[in-house]
């Protein structure tokens, strides 16, 4: 019998953690797999010393905790990598990694760079900024889930009290594609492979998060929509991952490298955790 660990965060313990906890167990389970949840503080050591711990045959890592990610993958597969994690996580990173690839996206614009105590003193870059994409104009962090920290301004005041806010985080500024303002596709990959996808829609905002207040609906992509996504996935280095593809333009618009796949069950009734798991363990023969 295979045995993995399910990594996970050590701090969040939310009921919608839980479910796609629950059904990645539960999918292990009936491929004759053992996976056993492990929270990123129980495998607190000093750097290099995971390799005295009593390992299993794999690691799926539900996190984003790359540090930890990058040690664990020297010694067992591990899925995703830390690189495909960073590259996810980091919205700028996932510009940079989408543009080598020729990958279509919101003409996007990095902020730069500032430093804890010092913040975005001289916001003058604004202008600039609004000159070339016009406005209204996305604000997004480098970090951040489920639309919480993506904003809308439809003015230079209001980016200018937007970034100000921000303190002395990273972001990128990205043009506003009206077109699918609420609307998006969810489409997701596994080893290569469109496993099923979802319209997402929001009439009460330009983000179209299910948890933001969004609706769900079954959707059937076109080829050129799937070569997209799928490039956008390579692009990153995941061996399972969503893309948001924005409508119209079929731009790709974020790569997430763990996706909440309960809202895609509910819609489609396709259990992404069965794919992931016979992925890994087609990949451990």
């Amino acid at each position: 019998m295979k045995r993995g660990f399910l990594v996970v965060n050590n701090f969040l313990n939310l009921k919608k953690f839980q479910e796609i906890e629950q059904m990645l167990v539960d999918s292990a389970k009936r491929r004759g797999m053992q996976l056993v949840l492990k929270r990123t503080g129980e495998l607190l050591c000093p750097v290099g010393g995971l390799k005295d711990m009593s390992l299993p045959d794999f690691a799926l890592f539900w996190d984003k905790d790359v540090a930890l990610c990058s040690q664990l993958e020297k010694l067992i597969p591990t899925f995703n990598s830390a690189s495909a994690i960073y590259n996810c996580d980091n919205k700028i990173a996932t510009s940079l990694a989408l543009d080598r690839y020729g990958v279509p996206t919101p003409k996007t614009i990095i902020a730069p760079k500032t430093f804890e105590g010092t913040g975005y003193s001289d916001i003058r870059f604004l202008s600039n900024a609004v000159e070339m994409l016009g406005l209204p104009i996305i604000i997004k962090e480098a970090y951040g889930s489920f639309g919480q920290q993506v904003y809308l301004a439809n003015s230079l005041k209001e980016a200018q009290s937007i970034v100000k806010s921000l303190g002395c985080k990273d972001f990128l500024m990205q043009e506003f594609i009206s077109q699918s303002s609420g609307r998006d596709v969810r489409v997701n990959i596994v080893g290569g492979n469109v496993i099923c996808c979802m319209l997402r829609e929001n009439k009460r905002d330009f983000r179209s998060n299910i948890t933001g207040g969004g609706s769900a609906s079954a959707y059937e992509i076109t080829c050129e929509q799937a070569a997209i996504a799928l490039e956008a996935c390579r692009a990153v280095g995941t061996d399972f991952c969503g893309v948001d593809l924005l409508l119209e333009k079929n731009l790709v618009c974020e790569v997430n490298s763990n996706p909440h796949f309960k809202s895609t069950f509910d819609c489609t009734g396709i259990d992404l955790s069965d794919e992931i798991l016979a992925y890994i363990e087609e990949k451990l023969k």
